[in-house]
């Protein structure tokens, strides 16, 4: 009798008090937000869940993140687009840009400087293009 007593009085404790869940599996505090598509500047937090934005807010609790970035003093924007790239990158020393050393490899610089669409206007051009898709395409992020 006196295990069903202490076992009943434990369930009672943890349903007065329901367990704490992170609904957010990232929250970016404090950042000076910027939407072009909204027209909004502000300085807002960011929350994010499944890989969406979930709430902007002035205070979001940072106790409801798995994360939390501090970003006061820096700009939290959508993802820029680099309009002039050139991410055709091979080995080939006799060419520059075009399957050669001077291309970029995308993921190496896009995401870290807040990059996340580029546009490589001709690198390869069409002979090459198969090769283009096959080394940087197919992956790319």
């Amino acid at each position: 009798m006196q295990k069903l007593s202490i076992l009943l009085l434990i369930i009672f404790a943890a349903a007065g008090h329901p367990a704490r869940t992170q609904p957010y599996a990232l929250l970016i505090k404090g950042g000076f937000v910027i939407d072009p598509r909204s027209n909004l500047q502000d300085t807002l937090d960011v929350a994010i869940s499944n890989g969406r934005i979930a709430k902007l807010a002035r205070n979001i609790d940072a106790r409801q993140a798995k994360r939390t970035i501090d970003a006061r003093g820096l700009n939290v924007v959508p993802g820029f687009i680099d309009i002039h790239t050139h991410v055709f990158f091979g080995d080939d020393s006799n060419r520059e840009y075009a399957g050669g050393p001077e291309g970029l490899i995308p993921d190496g610089f896009a995401f870290r400087t807040g990059i996340t669409t580029v546009v490589d206007a001709g690198s390869s051009g069409w002979r090459e293009f198969g090769v283009f898709r096959q080394r940087v395409i197919d992956h790319s992020r």
